[in-house]
């Protein structure tokens, strides 16, 4: 049995469904930012998490860099 060539119409639908994904995906994780930002602001949280993010960050740069002079 010979395979179906799949159509430029199809190819275009997938594309178009997936682009669709893509963007419904987008605007999801805008609005949990925004929610989160709100959280922040009203729990009056938000330099304390800044400064929790900061430190974190600062250990993962320091490990990544430590594991760069181990390689």
């Amino acid at each position: 049995m010979k395979k179906k060539k799949i159509t430029r119409r199809e190819i275009e639908k997938v594309l178009d469904g997936l682009s669709n994904n893509d963007q419904y995906l987008h605007n999801k994780l805008l609005q949990i930012d925004n929610l989160f930002g709100l959280y922040l602001e009203y729990s009056k949280e938000t330099e304390k998490f800044s400064e929790f993010v900061k430190a974190r960050t600062k250990e993962f740069e320091q490990k990544q860099s430590e594991h760069k002079k181990g390689t």
